[in-house]
């Protein structure tokens, strides 16, 4: 009886795709749920579409964050806290108190975040954000 050798030191010559298919797999799995948070994170802002229009003063509240990090209460320089305690007593008088907000080119997106909290933590609801502001020389 001949017997029948088993030669185990043979090369392997076909490669397992499967691992590399659960890894692609769980990875796309990842990016189709993170996709969604990722694009919808912005501010929702109310902001006006018009073609040709001149600009028509609303009664509303104007803020403006400059670069140096300064703030213009409907264009008087105040500090952080005189701009929040005034923002609060204007909402006691008047709850449907709108405030357009301004930032200098030059200003992080944390700060504008930061002060866009802030207003918001004063009690003001209607929020609009001015982009016609030109940087200053």
């Amino acid at each position: 009886m001949a017997g029948h050798l088993d030669n185990d030191s043979d090369a392997i010559t076909g490669i397992n795709v499967t691992p590399l298919v659960d890894i692609v797999l769980v990875l796309l799995i990842i990016f189709m749920a993170t996709a969604h948070m990722i694009s919808h994170r912005s501010f929702k802002l109310s902001l006006p579409k018009v073609a040709h229009s001149d600009p028509q003063e609303m009664n509303a509240v104007h803020v403006t964050l400059a670069r140096d990090k300064t703030y213009e209460f409907n264009n008087t320089k105040v500090s952080r806290d005189e701009l929040l305690m005034n923002l609060k007593q204007m909402v006691r008088l008047d709850p449907n108190i709108r405030v357009t907000m301004a930032a200098d080119e030059g200003v992080s997106w944390g700060d504008v975040s930061g002060l866009l909290d802030d207003i918001k933590g004063t009690g003001i609801q209607r929020i609009a954000a001015d982009v016609g502001i030109k940087k200053k020389e």
